[in-house]
């Protein structure tokens, strides 16, 4: 026989309800599983953020890499760059300045003619002269240009001392006497030095 369902008393809602309480434990079990997948995304997102942090770090500092390596290489090529101007274009100036060094030499001779009329004189002094400035001019072009400055005393890095005169002034020592031949600069560097005499003390 079946038996008797016994009936709810009020004892029995007092007590909780079986029904109730399934429900009650059903809803529990949404609710923590409802939490479980929450924790799980944000664990999710923390990891992919932690990777995107990782990969935005690396990427600048292969930039950074990446950019030191343009800079150096760019700065290795025009110091090969100006070694190699440097190299093959000094011989061309200093025979250029030579041969402004020689027109020199032709006019101080032209100052000290006195068989040719002076007309003559002005004349061929005036075409050197011009031919003298356009030398200038060529090598002004290619950044060579004439000292600036002239020091009273000699200065090695300056000047070159191809002969001395006496002076008995203490002084005076490595006074620059005479310039012999004009100093020349390329690019703000020496490239022919100032030939000098200079002053040399001695005790009388």
């Amino acid at each position: 026989m079946k038996g008797i369902e016994k009936p709810i008393t009020p004892e029995d809602t007092e007590n909780g309800n079986p029904m109730k309480q399934q429900g009650e434990m059903k809803h529990s079990g949404e609710k923590g599983t409802e939490q479980t997948t929450i924790t799980e995304m944000l664990a999710s997102h923390n990891t992919l953020l932690k990777e995107l942090k990782s990969l935005i770090e690396t990427r600048l500092s292969y930039d950074e890499t990446k950019e030191k390596t343009i800079e150096k290489l760019h700065e290795e090529l025009k110091l090969y760059r100006d070694n190699f101007i440097s190299q093959s274009q000094k011989p061309i100036f200093i025979d250029l300045i030579m041969l402004y060094d020689d027109f020199m030499q032709v006019l101080s001779v032209f100052d000290e003619k006195q068989d040719m009329t002076k007309e003559e004189i002005a004349a061929m002094r005036h075409n050197l002269h011009t031919i003298k400035e356009g030398l200038l001019e060529i090598l002004y072009r290619r950044e060579v240009t004439l000292y600036h400055k002239h020091p009273d005393f000699l200065d090695y890095k300056l000047h070159k001392t191809i002969g001395t005169v006496p002076t008995s002034i203490e002084s005076e020592n490595n006074q620059v006497a005479k310039i012999v031949k004009p100093g020349f600069c390329w690019n703000g560097k020496t490239l022919r030095p100032e030939e000098v005499i200079i002053k040399k003390y001695r005790k009388e």
